[in-house]
């Protein structure tokens, strides 16, 4: 007698398969905008070697950054895997209580169920960055917390 896989089981291979196929289109998009910017920078590279002059190319800066953002993806994505092969995937690291369904359907690296998001962000935004706290010294750092 086969024995059908029981619900939770379905919905780990479900999201598995989900995270693979979306860790592989990613990985696609990466390495093909990596070739098109080595090919951008090799032909731009033999054109200002021939006229002598150089300049920045801002398509690529774009580029770079669009790269650096999917490679955090990709680890994200990673991570999540891990978690899956862990059994902790799905369970949120700041109340160990299950991430809703729905958002991992939407965010399916998600580490954090809704409510312990919203309050991470909220205390983020009431703390000024890094940033503004060393543009105005280490002495009136009491004036921004």
């Amino acid at each position: 007698m086969v024995k059908s896989r029981t619900p939770a089981a379905r919905r780990h291979a479900e999201l598995k398969a989900m995270l693979e196929t979306r860790r592989r289109e990613l990985a696609n998009e990466l390495s093909s905008r990596m070739r098109d910017v080595r090919t951008r920078s090799t032909a731009k590279q033999d054109w200002e070697d021939e006229r002598g002059n150089s300049e920045p190319d801002p398509q690529t800066d774009i580029d770079l950054a669009v790269m650096q953002m999917k490679s955090e993806t990709l680890a994200r994505i990673d991570a999540a895997l891990q978690r899956l092969a862990d059994k902790t995937y799905g369970n949120c690291a700041e109340c160990l209580e299950p991430i809703s369904e729905e958002r991992l359907r939407a965010l399916p690296f998600a580490v954090r169920c809704t409510g312990c998001e919203q309050a991470r962000e909220a205390t983020r935004q009431r703390r000024p960055s890094p940033d503004l706290r060393s543009a105005f010294g280490a002495h009136h750092g009491d004036l921004l917390a």
